[in-house]
């Protein structure tokens, strides 16, 4: 029941709020940049130093991806161009052809499996020219138009300290991002089937315009056996994990060895990024950092709906009612976040209807009848050991309560007071007044023995004379 203090607010603990609360042990991780996410509610799991301002490298393919498949369809056809006789020859390339006719969804592929240089520019030069409505675009052109584009969306997506100067994230001063950016790039991604159908594939061998082949006939196509650098998902690789589903890797001099990844498990997400970890420590960081989180993290089902969060008493209601009412949340509350501190949450309780009185005796505030079933009677906020709110919820009365009568309510009036009185409490007092009265009776009666001794004589006799004589009555 809730006593006087609930009118305010109450705290009590669902699980005992003095358990030992232990934070788990952080994981090993070399990077000189890390952060692991939560997909779903963007959680930040860990994090080292995540706003310091790295090189991406090949993870920017992911933004050139998305960026790819916001203008085309996976079966639009694209010709290749000059562009790609822009790429530095000591780049990572897909082996495009100059005039060669290639899938969209195989641009995808040339981006994230051989993490192909020319594939981006291809795809660069092939979006900026459909914004601008222009076949003409020269590839410097191109390259400004999509670098734009690349900034917007990263921009749209809450990046705050980036700048993407190229497709591909082959070094240069003024491209560049963090950690914290590049999570909100992948997590992004994880919305994209098609590039995660892709990140997840170890391997890709057929033609470049795959089962649309026959439909252009004479047209130039190329072969490809691309084959993933992603140690994550490679079966005979001695780093694979078991849960990882992509995505991307990179490396320059610069950057060191990168990879953003992701993993899944019981339906939950992790995305992973690792800045400047020479390997093999940027397939262990990602591991040791997909472990922490799937061990130390899950959903938690604080309140179901329909369960009963507590009681209250009642007051002024038919004595068939009973002395206390369920109260009972219309509403679920399921929370991601450390498993340890969620099972050692706490609440505060507070009133929201007026009807309520205090009982005088007790302290204790019930709530006064009549009640109606569903009627908000106050509100629980669910708080971790630390303090921090976690979410707040409306009770309601579960069943309606009716008001006793003007007879009953008498009846029930005299019987507490006979209770009262019958009680200990009241045998005391009854016998303290009586020892009052007999007190201030024995008082007033030598009041008076005084006055009338003092009336009469000491003797106490009466004298009456006749004549010479005294005679004694």
């Amino acid at each position: 029941k809730l006593n006087k203090a609930l009118l305010v607010a109450l705290a009590f603990s669902i699980f005992s709020a003095s358990a030992a609360f232990a934070a788990p042990s952080e994981p090993i991780v070399n990077a000189e940049s890390a952060i692991l996410v939560e997909k779903e509610t963007g959680t930040v799991l860990y994090s080292k130093d995540p706003d310091k301002v790295m090189y991406p490298a090949s993870m920017t393919k992911i933004l050139t991806s998305m960026l790819l498949l916001d203008h085309f369809e996976k079966d639009d056809v694209i010709v290749v161009g000059t562009e790609i006789n822009d790429i530095s020859l000591d780049s990572s390339k897909a082996g495009h052809t100059r005039g060669e006719y290639i899938t969209v969804e195989n641009l995808i592929r040339g981006l994230i499996i051989p993490s192909g240089n020319d594939t981006a520019a291809v795809a660069a030069a092939a979006v900026a020219k459909k914004v601008d409505e222009n076949d003409n675009l020269t590839p410097k052109e191109s390259l400004a138009i999509f670098s734009t584009l690349m900034n917007r969306k990263a921009e749209a997506l809450g990046c705050e300290r980036s700048n993407f100067a190229n497709p591909h994230g082959y070094h240069d001063d003024d491209h560049y991002t963090t950690a914290n950016d590049m999570a909100k790039i992948a997590m992004a991604a994880l919305d994209y089937p098609l590039i995660m159908e892709v990140a997840a594939e170890k391997s890709y061998s057929g033609n470049s315009l795959g089962d649309l082949k026959n439909q252009y006939p004479g047209a130039l196509t190329s072969n490809y056996t691309w084959k993933s650098h992603n140690m994550l998902i490679a079966e005979s690789s001695e780093y694979n994990y078991q849960y990882a589903t992509g995505m991307k890797t990179g490396f320059t001099n610069e950057a060191g060895d990168c990879v953003a990844a992701s993993a899944e498990k019981d339906g939950i997400e992790l995305v992973a990024i690792i800045f400047n970890s020479e390997d093999p420590n940027r397939w262990l960081d990602a591991a040791s950092l997909f472990d922490y989180g799937f061990e130390n993290y899950g959903w938690h089902t604080v309140v179901t709906k329909g369960e009963e969060v507590s009681e209250a008493g009642l007051t002024h209601q038919k004595q068939a009612e009973g002395d206390s009412i369920k109260l009972i949340s219309h509403d679920e509350i399921k929370v991601y976040g450390l498993n340890e501190e969620l099972t050692n949450l706490n609440t505060e309780f507070k009133f929201t209807t007026e009807n309520v009185v205090e009982d005088k005796d007790t302290g204790e505030m019930l709530l006064k009848a009549p009640i109606e079933e569903g009627e908000k009677i106050g509100e629980f906020t669910y708080i971790t050991a630390d303090g921090e709110v976690i979410d707040t919820i409306d009770v309601y009365a579960s069943r309606s309560i009716e008001k006793a009568n003007v007879f009953v309510r008498a009846f029930y009036a005299v019987k507490a007071f006979i209770s009262n009185v019958f009680s200990l409490k009241g045998l005391i007092t009854i016998a303290a007044v009586l020892v009052i009265i007999i007190l201030i009776l024995v008082i007033i009666k030598l009041i008076k023995g005084r006055r009338r001794s003092s009336f009469y004589g000491s003797s106490g006799y009466t004298y009456k004379y006749k004549g010479n004589k005294r005679r004694r009555f």
